[in-house]
């Protein structure tokens, strides 16, 4: 019975993980299209993503990283990072990739 209840609790934090490396990837990639790809705005969206998920994971995602890059048109962000765990090394790592196109601004004709 205890056996059932931890596997229950670990999945369960490391599904809350994936949803706040989710969140911290989204808010990256929506700073990065904004900032049109530049080296610039990339590295701005790896500092987001990881103060993203510092706050809104509070404590809960740990080992934090963040990698986004431009391919072609578009800007893909990874985050990735572990869980909580019951057990230190037990639960796998998480990661969430996003990926959209670079915001552009076409004025109207």
């Amino acid at each position: 019975m205890f056996f059932i209840i931890f596997v229950i609790v670990q999945f369960t934090l490391t599904w809350h993980g994936n949803q706040i490396a989710a969140a911290a990837a989204r808010e990256a990639a929506r700073e990065a299209r904004i900032g049109g790809g530049t080296p610039a705005a990339l590295a701005a969206a790896e500092a987001r993503g990881r103060e993203y998920a510092e706050a809104v994971g509070n404590g809960h995602l740990i080992e934090i990283e963040v990698d986004a890059v431009t391919i072609g048109d578009n800007v893909r962000v990874t985050v990735s990072g572990r869980a909580t765990e019951l057990i230190e090394d037990l639960a796998p790592r998480v990661s969430q990739t996003i990926e959209g196109p670079i915001e552009q601004f076409v004025p109207d004709l």
